[in-house]
């Protein structure tokens, strides 16, 4: 296998930039003949270590199952489309391909993780407005957060506003980190992205009135230290 690695420095270093070119990224460069991984995301903020590399500020891997579907990825319409469109958005761009002599993905099934066609699940109208502590498991990771099958309502708050809190019970709901602090934000993105399908959770949400997504708001102790700890 071939591993294609992309890194792109922009011109507009605005959160809205780096993610129009990850969407981009998505609609062009995905799903080509011959891909066993795609995958593309914005420079965690968190992580300011001295051998962490901040002069990139949108990374992009594809894994190839052999040179012959890198080089017809590389002439295919699309790719060339991509660069037609977004070429202008980036400072720099620098590429690193390798064969991979060593590969391991652990416990996860690629097939299932991959985010491309993980539909969003509707929230309920009765749940419009919830804000509570829901159970229930992890069945998929998103770009943007996970979809959890909601087991149980444990707790509602006194925010609440929602008609039915029960009624999330038995359904699929989309949660993904609150957008109004950004560190707070980026722990908790750091957070979803720990959990594994599968995996049981307990989790503090609220729906802002906006979309079908809950956001999650408080981590618990012991969610705040499994990120500290990774």
């Amino acid at each position: 296998m071939l591993s294609h690695d992309v890194y792109f420095t922009l011109k507009d270093k605005s959160d809205d930039a780096k993610r129009a070119l990850v969407a981009a990224c998505k609609k062009y460069l995905s799903d080509h003949p011959g891909t066993v991984w795609f995958s593309a995301g914005v420079l965690a903020g968190e992580f300011e270590r001295d051998v962490n590399d901040r002069a990139f500020d949108v990374a992009l891997l594809i894994v190839f199952k052999d040179k012959a579907a890198h080089d017809a990825y590389q002439e295919s319409p699309k790719h060339e489309k991509f660069i037609e469109e977004f070429g202008d958005v980036w400072e720099s761009v620098r590429v690193f391909d390798s064969w991979l002599d060593a590969v391991s993905h652990g416990d996860m099934d690629v097939k299932a993780a991959s985010t491309a066609k993980v539909p969003i699940p509707r929230l309920p109208d009765a749940a419009a407005s919830f804000a509570g502590m829901i159970e229930g498991e992890v069945i998929a990771q998103t770009d943007g957060g996970i979809v959890v099958a909601v087991k149980k309502v444990a707790k509602v708050w006194e925010s609440n506003k929602a008609g039915d809190p029960e009624s999330l019970v038995g359904t699929q709901v989309l949660v993904v980190a609150p957008t109004d602090n950004k560190r707070h934000a980026a722990r908790v993105s750091r957070f979803l992205r720990l959990l594994k399908v599968g995996e049981k959770v307990s989790l503090d949400v609220a729906h802002k009135g906006e979309g079908e997504a809950l956001s999650l708001l408080e981590l618990t102790e012991e969610q705040r230290e499994r990120v500290k700890q990774d």
